[in-house]
């Protein structure tokens, strides 16, 4: 794995603009199958309930699966890209995924599918810190949000309108078994991606906290980077994530990270089954579902304008509490579909990745030092997926007793996530190095 950087130096011009150009794009392009695959559970449970006869509980562990193996990946493969590198994790992984994929497809009982589920959501979560923490380190800071936070979100939810186009689009084809096939083409994007980034670089400020200055050199060269003044070598100690204010940093980035993506659900894999549940029917509920992503998209877009230009912790707070006010006009307006659930919906959405779905992202990255960024970012995202799990676990058996008005009980998660981000003056970090952020790196206290 090494070598491919090593020789970085006597790669030919054609080979120095592929990783130039392409880098950031394939490694962001991980989040695009994870988009895909922990989104098309959504969809795809609205042909597996007729095809395997699903009880509601059985709903909730399929839907759930996925997102209980992200977990634990997230948080051993965390570790593992901080001892072993970037480049060798997130190249492993998509071997995972590609035969996880593949086995989805052809299980024959819910249990199997349970299981392939699983062990795709390990695969899952190998690449989510992997990726992140790659994305962030490579990231100039005048362009940090835009490359560690809105590039990933762009592709996740390209991922996931891919999976509602693929839904409507293979329907009218294949019935009830149109699940098999979403679950099996996941297995073409991540064979074409595990092919590509062969030819990617390690990350550099991993090599520099290793000391292969050299070898970091190298890679700011061919990325076309200058690096960072107060880039420093670094001691890998588990006890620097919970000494001075780096504990602090740990839970506030966990607690906003989880407690909005369990609100923001309602938007995002939860939103079929909670749609549905207003009884418009299967074809009116993925137009819903792939309306929300599209919203989504455009937010994420328009917020990569200003990402890097305006205080990130103010874009936080009037971000959430707005989607909180959209979730209660859902709430209130769901029993009687039309032009206002439409309305509400549509900000939800949008309010949702404008602000908290990708600040979340930037956050829990800047907040650790490089030498520990995989493991504490993976902390983040493994609270947060359990916190979705929970969420699409909860959800059948809740709209079965309460029907649409529950999207009020989860929108008082942003209403949290405010009130969290008001309290955490250091979250205003545009424009700040990523050094400075986790101040424990160069050992200076950290900016609270």
């Amino acid at each position: 794995m090494v070598s491919a950087v090593a020789d970085h130096s006597s790669i030919s011009p054609r080979r120095a603009r592929f990783v130039r150009n392409w880098t950031g794009r394939l490694v962001a392009f991980g989040e695009f199958i994870d988009g895909y695959d922990l989104l098309v559970i959504g969809a795809a449970v609205l042909f597996l309930k007729p095809s395997f006869h699903l009880t509601t509980l059985q709903v909730g562990l399929v839907t759930a699966a996925a997102f209980v193996g992200t977990a634990l990946g997230l948080v051993v493969f965390g570790d593992l890209t901080d001892r072993f590198g970037r480049r060798a994790i997130f190249m492993i992984n998509l071997v995972f995924f590609v035969v996880a994929s593949l086995a989805a497809a052809f299980v024959q009982d819910v249990w199997q599918l349970v299981a392939a589920r699983f062990v795709l959501g390990v695969a899952v979560g190998m690449d989510i810190p992997t990726s992140h923490a790659f994305l962030t380190e490579i990231a100039p800071k005048s362009r940090r949000g835009r490359v560690a936070g809105s590039l990933p979100n762009l592709m996740w939810l390209g991922g996931a309108i891919t999976s509602v186009l693929l839904a409507l689009a293979l329907q009218p084809l294949f019935g009830n078994e149109t699940w098999r096939w979403l679950f099996g083409l996941a297995a073409v994007p991540a064979a074409a991606v595990l092919v590509a980034r062969q030819f990617l670089p390690e990350s550099p400020r991993w090599l520099r906290a290793r000391g292969r200055v050299e070898e970091a050199k190298q890679v700011y060269d061919s990325l076309g980077l200058e690096p960072p003044e107060q880039e420093v070598l670094e001691k890998r100690r588990y006890r620097t994530l919970v000494s001075g204010g780096a504990w602090r940093r740990l839970v506030t980035v966990t607690a906003f990270f989880a407690i909005q993506a369990f609100g923001g659900a309602v938007a995002t894999v939860a939103g079929p089954l909670i749609i549905s549940s207003t009884g418009i029917g299967v074809s009116n509920t993925l137009h819903f579902s792939l309306l929300g992503f599209v919203v989504g998209l455009i937010a994420v877009g328009a917020g990569a304008l200003v990402i890097d230009r305006i205080n990130r912790r103010w874009l936080g707070v009037w971000t959430c509490l707005g989607v909180f006010v959209a979730g209660l006009g859902i709430a209130f307006t769901g029993d009687r579909p039309g032009a206002g659930l439409v309305i509400f919906w549509i900000l939800y959405a949008m309010l949702t990745w404008l602000g908290p779905g990708v600040l979340s992202w930037v956050w829990s990255t800047e907040a650790f030092p490089t030498a520990l960024r995989g493991l504490g970012s993976g902390i983040a995202q493994c609270v947060t997926r359990l916190a979705i799990a929970l969420n699409v676990f909860l959800a059948p058996m809740l709209l079965q007793s309460h029907g649409i008005t529950v999207v009020a009980w989860y929108a008082c998660a942003f209403l949290v996530s405010a009130l969290i981000v008001l309290a955490s003056p250091w979250l205003a970090t545009t424009g700040v190095e990523l050094e400075e952020v986790n101040g424990v790196e160069s050992g200076e206290p950290a900016r609270e």
